[in-house]
Formats: structure tokens, C-alpha cells, sequence
């Protein structure tokens, strides 16, 4: 880097000798400048300062800016007569060179704009900056006035970047002696992938020239450690277009380090191919670009072709098992733009910090290709890591599928000599080069990071539960389920009912949820046998059981009922819920708000898919020979079938319960929607026998119940109460 310094000259006066090939002239407007800082040569003539860029590298930074001359008199101004330095705070002058060749002399009434720039420190501030404009008068130097950085790029609303200059004559001197491209730095992923960790770098390149450009092949990039260890990168993104002038173009480049990599003190170096210990053309401080947010962090995503679109890793839950550490993920896009932005193909993938170990996971969801704006859309991603791990020290690294890009493409750089223990290998599913062949990456399709979330604190009692994530739903609609092994993809599922009751003499209560299942298809498909939970809103979650005995297969355009229940406290009211459902491997596929459904004091009994109407009902007591009473309910019913679902044997039963006004239990009846004694529309009676005569007052009700039978016992929903 000093070696590099010490190239560095002053500004001579035959550097201004200058062709007409570029001048930039403007007629003179000097309303435009009114209130803009100048320095005068006369009423007529002054220099302003416009365009200005501070760039901070690791360890030097640089200064470019255009230098206009306002010629309001009557006579031509000639530039060559003046001379260009920055100043800092201390005294200490920079060497200024023109980065264009334009014509010196500045005709009357006409503004020229001469581009510089600058190689400065990297720790200067705007603040400690000034232009300073001199006059040679006979070798010597008359100084003219000085102009203010920090005025300049407080006017135009600019701030320090993170920024290398890189002049491509010094790589190659075939290139014009003005063909300077700079690398902004973007975001920066440490990803554990194919078995090496690599790091993924954004920058931004810009060709400050005038003609069109591309990266010489004997540009190297290293990344460079706090010890001097330098690892080589290779572009895997956006490395083989043409660099159009003043047009910024996002590039990422991939680093092979060892894991035990530390972010702090790390640098990317340009350099001449094999010169990086000998000749740094420029650098960037890599250390704090390296981004890693928590769980719901809304930020930015990182395309300029996607502005306005945010992402946030919404929630995050994980749970030890028998077979590992089960993970789960929702990562929400949100379109707080004014236009309508394209949906990013996403994929996901599970990483432990210290353990070298991964797990991906897709989410193939059906869903548009846009999104209009306030719009959102979740991906969902799961995995099973190895039980030893701990959350705190996981991550969810969140990385899109970029399309097949033009194969005819270059490397722009290649792999330096690697001083440390990292591996060079390339990233097995980008690219098939390593150093300055060729570069295949972009003829295939990459998968680049794009955000990483820590999932410490993830958890069903986390500070964000999976009811906070579930997505909106109303019952009856299919679910949209994430994509899996389990479902066939003819296979519909939606939540027709839902309701809770209260076991007085346990102190818990059930709830019911009644599930269809629909085979869109031709053939007949097997049973899913896929697992549920409820969670309320303070991440409190009841397992679900389902029922004992059900179908093996659904016949093809039919549908089936299928029925779980949960136990859940007596305190709980159910009014914000999120039903999950996971496949055989306990991987959610699905998590959506809902409630229960309140039992109505009129109208009609639903149990899906049957309705049943009781038209009218009365209740007698009889005497039996044992000396004990009987009570016979006469009902009225007008049954009717909502829609054609297959119910069998397996199907919920309804039973009758008669309780005294202490709630006590007298006698019970079950009666089943198929077999002889089914319930039907007409005339039906009831008797409850086995009633002892002190128990008979009239303060008797009768509590109708649908009941399912799950391995943990009857499980009972409350759908009717008649009052004697």
C-alpha cells in the first residue's frame, strides 16, 4: 500500500494540457448557483464544486468530484492558467488529477466542468476536506480560494462510502489511462455450504469513463484477514456484463474461508494478478458489512430492482426430538412500495455456527408472481438439525434462486495465492472455474444470500408466536399448505368446523376440529395421516389427537371427514388460535388463524356435513316395574346431508346427556348417523332410563353432544342445549 502511495504525483500543468474530444459546455445560468459556495476570479468568473464522493476503503480512501468554471464575462477563460489540490484540516495536500480529457479553454458565457479525483486517507471526514484552486504565475502558485466538501455533499444530500477506485491501466495498459471503475460494498454472508464455508460479498461496480468497458482478467480479488491471510475470490454474479458507462451494475463475488474465520479485521483487496502481497490498487473494509438480524427485523432487500420490497424473518420455533432438532421458519416479503414488484424465488437453509453443519429446505407453495403494494407473502422453511445443537447458535440463511444468465461471459477475477487454511474451492452449485478461466457460474443457475437471521430465542415461548405468523383463514377454504411428501397435490384440506366444550367434573376443556379432505384426482388416493396443534396467542400449545379409526384411501372425486381433538385448560377461552399442521416428520406445513365456534341458541345443529333441525321437542317422565322412573324425549327432527362427504362407521356419534340443575350426570343415550337406529328426519323417541325417584324435579336439561372416539378417549363438542 505505501509502494502504492509513493506513485502518487502532483498535479502538473502540462496534465491540464486538454483536447476538445469531451469538453462539456452549458449555456450560463446563473440563477442555477444562486445560494451554491464559489470562488471568484472576478464579478464574472468563478468555480464551483459539484458531484462530489467521499469513499472510505480499509485502508485508503478517495476523493471525486467535477470542478465547474462559470464564464459570465466576455472574454474566454483558459483552465490551463489553474491548478487543483485537496486540502485536509492539518495543511496536508493530495494530488488532484483530471480523470477526463476535455477542452481547457472556456468560452464567455459558458460553463466547463473539469472531473477529478483524489487519493486521500481513509479516516478523513467530509468536514476535514476542501478543494483548493490555485494560479501558476511563472512556475509558482498564487492560491485562488478554496471550496468546501462537506458544503458540496451537504447540498446534494451525499455521505460517506464504502468505495474502492480502481484504475484499470495499472491492471492493463491497453486500457485508456481515464478507465476507472468503482466497487461499492453491499452487504456481505458468511454461509455454510457444499461442506466449506464461503463468503458472499455484494458490490456495485460503476465505470466512470466515457466508453463501454469490461474487468480485465488479470484482476485478482482477495479477501485478507486480520493476520495477512488472504483467501481468493471469483465473481458469481453479474461478472461477464458490460460495464456501460455511468451505469451501476450488481455484482457478488464467493470466498472460500475456513470457519473459524472472524469477520473483524477482514479487507477485500484489489490487485494485479499474483501482486497481492506487493501492489493493493484499492480496499474495501469488509469487517462491517457483514449483516445478521434477529427475529423480526424488518429490512430492505437487497436489489434495486426490487425497491420497496422488505423482508423480515417473521418467526421462528424450534423443538428437540427424538430423531434431532426440529426447526421452523416463516420469512414474509412485504411490498411497502408505490408499484407492483416480482416475487423472488426463495429458498432456505438451517446453519450451526460452530458445528459445520446444514440443512435447506424449499418452499414450494403455489403463489403469484407479484405482489401489489401492502401486499405479503410468507415462505415457510423446516428442517432437522442433529439434537446437540443449540438454537442460540443457529442461524437461517435466506438465499434466491437467480435465473440462467448469458453463458459468453468472462471471469473478472481470479483466485490469489490462499497463506491461510481455507479451501479455494469454488461453490459446487454455482460455478466449475477456479482462477481467471472462463466463468461458468452465470450460464447456471445461482443461489445467492440474501438475508441472515440468528434464531436465538426461537421457541414456542419465544417473544414472537406462531400466532403472530399465522397466516388469515376462513373456514370452509382450502389450505394453502407448504410444500411435502405427505399431501398429494390432488388432495384438498380445509377446517369445516371447530368448537370447544367443558368436562366440569375433569376442570379441562375439548376442543373439536372437524377436518375434510378432498381427492380432486381420477384414482383413489391414500389417507394422509398428518399431525396438528393449536397455539394461542401467548404460545401456549395443546396437542391434537385424532381419531381412533379412519378410512384407508379416498375414492376419487369424493371427500372424507376426518376428526381431531385437544385438551386444553379451563382458563383457556379459544378465541385466538393458530392451527398447525405438521407432515409425518413433525415439519410444519401450515399455520393459520382461527377460533372457535360458539354454540347457537337457535337455528339448526350443524356437524359436518349433516344439518339437523329440531322442529320440536318435549320430554315425559314414566314409572318402570323396578321401581325406578324413566324420562322419554320426543323429538322432531329434519336431517339433511350439507354436502355429499362420505361418513361410515368411523363417523362421530351424537349423545344425549340428561344433567340435573347441579350439572350431575341422571342418564345418557348415543344414537349414530349410519346402521339401523340411525338418526333420520320425522318422528324419533328417546328414553333415559335407570333414574332414581328422588333425582326427577324440573329443573332437568339435556345436553346434546357430538362425540368422537380418539385414543385418549371420547372426545365431546357441545352443540345443543334443550331445556325441560
Amino acid at each position: 500500500m505505501k509502494q502504492h502511495l509513493k506513485m502518487k504525483r502532483l498535479l502538473s500543468r502540462s496534465a491540464l494540457m486538454l483536447t476538445a474530444a469531451s469538453f462539456l459546455t452549458l449555456p450560463l445560468a446563473t440563477s442555477a448557483f444562486a445560494g451554491k459556495e464559489g470562488v471568484f476570479l472576478n464579478d464574472s468568473v468563478y468555480f464551483t464544486l459539484d458531484k462530489v464522493t467521499l469513499s472510505s476503503g480499509a485502508e485508503d480512501g478517495s476523493l471525486r468530484f467535477s470542478l465547474g468554471l462559470n464564464n459570465n464575462g466576455t472574454t474566454p477563460v483558459d483552465f490551463n492558467n489553474y491548478g487543483v489540490k485537496v486540502m485536509d484540516t492539518n495543511g496536508v495536500s493530495y494530488t488532484a488529477k483530471l480523470s477526463e480529457k476535455v477542452n481547457a479553454r472556456v468560452q464567455a458565457g459558458e460553463i466547463g466542468t473539469f472531473k477529478f479525483s483524489s487519493e486521500l486517507p481513509a479516516n478523513l471526514t467530509p468536514g476535514q476536506l476542501k478543494v483548493d484552486i490555485f494560479e501558476w504565475n511563472y512556475n509558482t502558485m498564487h492560491d485562488v480560494g478554496a471550496l468546501s466538501v462537506e458544503a458540496a455533499m451537504g447540498e446534494a444530500g451525499q455521505s460517506v462510502i464504502q468505495q474502492a477506485a480502481i484504475n484499470l491501466q495499472e491492471v492493463d495498459t491497453t486500457f485508456a489511462d481515464d478507465a476507472v471503475v468503482t466497487a461499492q460494498l453491499g452487504n456481505s454472508y458468511k454461509v455454510y455450504k457444499d461442506g466449506a464455508w464461503l463468503v458472499y460479498t455484494d458490490l456495485t461496480l460503476e465505470n466512470l469513463s466515457n466508453t463501454t468497458i469490461k474487468l480485465p482478467e488479470a484482476l485478482e480479488l482477495n479477501l485478507q484477514d486480520a493476520k495477512g491471510l488472504t483467501y481468493g475470490s471469483q465473481f458469481i454474479s453479474g461478472s461477464g456484463q458490460t460495464l456501460l458507462p455511468q451505469q451501476p451494475v450488481k455484482t457478488t463475488i464467493q470466498t472460500a474461508v475456513p470457519a473459524s474465520l472472524e469477520a473483524s479485521g477482514l479487507s477485500l483487496l484489489f490487485s494485479p494478478k499474483g501482486q497481492v502481497k506487493t501492489t493493493v490498487l484499492g480496499s474495501l473494509n469488509v469487517a462491517k458489512s457483514f449483516v445478521v438480524g434477529k427475529i423480526g427485523d424488518d429490512t430492505q432487500y437487497p436489489d434495486t430492482d426490487l425497491e420497496g420490497l422488505h423482508i423480515t424473518t417473521s418467526w421462528a420455533a424450534s423443538s428437540k426430538q427424538s430423531d434431532g432438532l426440529h426447526l421452523q421458519a416463516n420469512v414474509t416479503l412485504t411490498n411497502k412500495s408505490d408499484g407492483i414488484v416480482t416475487i423472488p424465488n426463495l429458498t432456505g437453509s438451517f446453519q450451526a455456527l460452530r458445528s459445520s453443519v446444514a440443512v435447506t429446505s424449499t418452499d414450494n407453495a403455489v403463489r403469484t408472481s407479484y405482489l401489489s403494494p401492502n401486499e405479503t407473502t410468507t415462505f415457510r422453511f423446516s428442517g432437522i438439525l442433529p439434537a446437540g445443537l443449540n438454537s442460540d447458535a443457529l442461524q437461517l440463511v435466506v438465499s434466491e434462486k437467480k435465473g440462467a444468465a448469458n453463458s459468453n461471459t468472462q471471469s473478472n477475477a481470479g483466485n490469489g495465492t490462499d497463506t491461510g487454511t481455507g479451501s479455494n474451492s469454488a461453490d459446487t452449485g454455482n460455478t466449475s472455474s477456479t482462477g481467471n478461466s472462463n466463468n461458468t457460474a452465470n450460464s447456471k443457475t445461482a443461489s445467492l444470500p440474501v438475508s441472515i437471521t440468528t434464531l436465538a430465542g426461537a421457541g414456542q415461548g419465544g417473544e414472537v408466536s406462531s400466532y403472530t405468523s399465522a397466516e388469515n383463514y376462513t373456514i370452509g377454504t382450502p389450505f394453502k399448505l407448504t410444500s411435502n411428501n405427505l399431501f398429494d397435490s390432488n388432495i384438498d384440506v380445509s377446517l369445516v368446523e371447530i368448537g370447544m366444550s367443558e368436562n366440569t367434573d375433569f376442570g379441562f376443556k375439548t376442543v373439536v376440529a372437524k377436518y375434510k379432505l378432498t381427492n380432486k384426482g381420477t384414482t383413489s388416493l391414500n389417507l394422509p395421516d398428518f399431525q396438528t396443534d393449536l397455539t394461542n396467542a401467548e404460545g401456549y400449545t395443546y396437542s391434537g389427537a385424532r381419531q381412533s379409526t379412519v378410512a384407508k384411501s379416498i375414492a376419487p372425486n369424493t371427500s372424507y371427514v376426518l376428526n381431531y381433538s385437544y385438551m386444553v385448560p379451563g382458563s383457556e377461552t379459544a378465541d385466538k388460535l393458530a392451527l398447525n399442521l405438521y407432515d409425518s416428520n413433525r415439519l410444519a406445513i401450515g399455520s393459520y388463524k382461527t377460533a372457535v365456534q360458539p354454540v347457537p341458541e337457535t337455528g339448526d345443529i350443524s356437524m359436518y356435513p349433516f344439518s339437523i333441525a329440531i322442529k320440536d321437542y318435549s320430554v315425559s317422565a314414566t314409572y318402570s316395574k323396578d321401581a325406578s322412573y324413566a324420562y322419554r324425549l320426543r323429538l322432531d327432527l329434519g336431517v339433511k346431508r350439507q354436502e355429499q362427504v362420505i361418513t361410515d362407521t368411523n363417523f362421530s356419534s351424537l349423545v344425549f346427556e340428561v344433567v340435573d340443575s347441579e350439572d350431575r350426570l341422571l342418564s345418557t343415550k348415543a344414537m349414530s348417523f349410519t346402521g339401523q337406529d340411525k338418526i333420520m328426519s320425522g318422528i324419533q323417541f328417546i328414553d333415559f332410563g335407570s333414574i332414581k325417584s328422588e333425582q326427577l324435579n324440573d329443573d332437568v336439561k339435556i345436553n346434546v353432544y357430538e362425540v368422537v372416539t380418539t385414543p385418549n378417549g371420547d372426545a365431546k363438542r357441545l352443540v345443543k342445549t334443550l331445556i325441560m
